[in-house]
């Protein structure tokens, strides 16, 4: 099931500046930690003026799409999903 989040979160990112890519390792949301362990997409989009880097990662059991603010750093969870089917 996809439930929208839309809830500013705290993400720990790894810069790899050998082959330029950004990568969330790990995302802090209601007081719980869950290890990011694959990196499903990346896409940019603009909200008006702002460019928003979009990632879809999945930990052990669930899949989030994070969206990162490049005018402010700040990181949101935008949707969550379980590994169950709609």
């Amino acid at each position: 099931m996809i439930s929208k989040i839309c809830e500013k979160v705290s993400v720990n990112f790894v810069y790899n500046h050998i082959n330029n890519t950004l990568l969330p390792k790990y995302l802090k949301w209601q007081n719980r930690v869950y290890v990011i362990q694959k990196l499903g997409l990346h896409y940019t989009l603009y909200r008006g003026s702002t460019l928003f880097h979009m990632f879809a990662v999945n930990s052990e059991d669930k899949y989030f799409l994070l969206s990162l603010d490049t005018d402010n750093l700040h990181w949101q969870l935008e949707e969550i999903a379980d590994n169950l089917t709609n």
